[in-house]
């Protein structure tokens, strides 16, 4: 791993409606020093977002939830807290992600199952990635570059 990441111990929140995925990305992340949060919905990410003291750097969040899809939470955080940092993950294949609205797999992804490595290479991207590349590619959101 490089030293790119924040000097500040990095908060991490995990938005996977399957409880062994999200304890796995849980103790991945707790192993290599990050404080990590843990949603199962939505609506319970929205949650801990507008409650968390310190709200967190990177928010890796499932593509495919039950209710609400992860581009569409992606979406309302991004209406909240513009600069937050999103990396998606999800075990379909691209004509499935596409349906679900993420049409672009050059955004921060991690196809499951990862390896541990796996996951902590794209989350050390993910948290170095200047916040104009990092929605540039959803084309419903303009970004602070421009439309």
């Amino acid at each position: 791993m490089s030293t790119d990441i924040p000097r500040s111990i990095p908060t991490i929140l995990v938005v996977d409606d399957e409880p062994t995925v999200r304890r796995s990305v849980y103790r991945i992340l707790a192993q290599w020093g990050f404080r990590v949060m843990e949603a199962e919905t939505a609506a319970e990410a929205m949650t801990v977002l507008s409650s968390a003291r310190d709200r967190p750097q990177l928010v890796i969040l499932d593509v495919i939830l039950p209710g609400t899809d992860g581009v569409t939470l992606a979406r309302q955080i991004w209406e909240q807290w513009p600069q937050q940092r999103v990396l998606y993950m999800s075990a379909f294949p691209a004509e499935v992600l596409y349906t679900h609205g993420l049409r672009d797999l050059t955004v921060g992804f991690v196809e499951k199952p990862f390896t541990g490595e796996e996951l902590l290479r794209k989350v050390e991207a993910a948290l170095v990635q200047p916040m104009s590349e990092a929605r540039a590619s959803d084309p419903e959101i303009p970004t602070a570059s421009g439309p």
